[in-house]
């Protein structure tokens, strides 16, 4: 048996809007979308994979970034062209603290908001073992607590990254290919009463989203034990 030995198909950005214009019977067999259809398929398009970016936390989308602490400084700005200059963490999911020389790797406790607050002596010092990471629009604000007492540690993060936009006929989806038929189908529904499909038509299209996008979403997240410890603080 002989196999191509290519794995890496995908379809850009208005072959997507094409072939969810096809499901709706906008397009006919060979007819390809005009450019008012292209145009407003990628506004649905990208608007729409923006809120698939609340699905969880798929193990494809974890990046690792790290920076360097400063000497007396605990707030960090991160986003594209700020001093941590990386696009912005949707959510930071783990951190390291490793101190040079010697490479001792110490995990931080990435706490939320009000634990944050909590903590005792704001202007307190010395290595860092508490995170806390606030998501603006563009860009991110990362705390440390203690405040850094120099430049002898190095913070390592893994991080939800945002997905990135298809701005260009030609882009590829920022998705492993085996979420196609989720964008595709989820696009269409999302364009069905802007050409007039009928509720049996949009309620049939959004039954075969959901299939596809549950059975991408249960192949796409780490897998990975679960732990359980009491809240010795008594926060929660």
């Amino acid at each position: 048996m002989s196999t191509s030995g290519v794995s890496s198909w995908t379809l850009q950005r208005d072959a997507i809007i094409n072939s969810a214009l096809r499901k709706l019977g906008v397009l006919a067999d060979g007819v390809v979308a005009s450019a008012n259809q292209i145009t407003t398929g990628a506004e649905a398009l990208n608007s729409m994979l923006k809120l698939m970016e609340t699905k969880g936390m798929p193990i494809w989308k974890i990046i690792d970034y790290n920076f360097t602490t400063v000497a007396n400084q605990n707030t960090y700005n991160i986003g594209n062209g700020l001093a941590l200059n990386t696009p912005a963490p949707l959510k930071v999911l783990q951190a390291l603290r490793v101190i040079t020389p010697n490479g001792t790797n110490t995990p931080m406790d990435v706490t939320n908001h009000y634990d944050f607050n909590l903590l005792p002596i704001t202007a307190a010092a010395g290595n860092p073992i508490k995170l806390f990471y606030q998501p603006f629009a563009q860009s991110g604000n990362i705390r440390l607590w203690p405040t850094p007492l120099d430049t002898s540690n190095t913070i390592y993060m893994s991080y939800h990254a945002p997905f990135t936009d298809m701005v260009n006929s030609t882009d590829d989806l920022d998705f492993p290919p085996y979420w196609t038929d989720a964008v595709i189908y989820n696009l269409a529904w999302r364009l069905a009463p802007e050409y007039g499909a009928s509720k049996e038509d949009r309620a049939a299209i959004r039954t075969e989203a959901q299939f596809f996008e549950e059975e991408a979403l249960s192949f796409g997240t780490e897998e990975g034990s679960l732990k359980f410890q009491p809240d010795w603080q008594g926060k929660r």
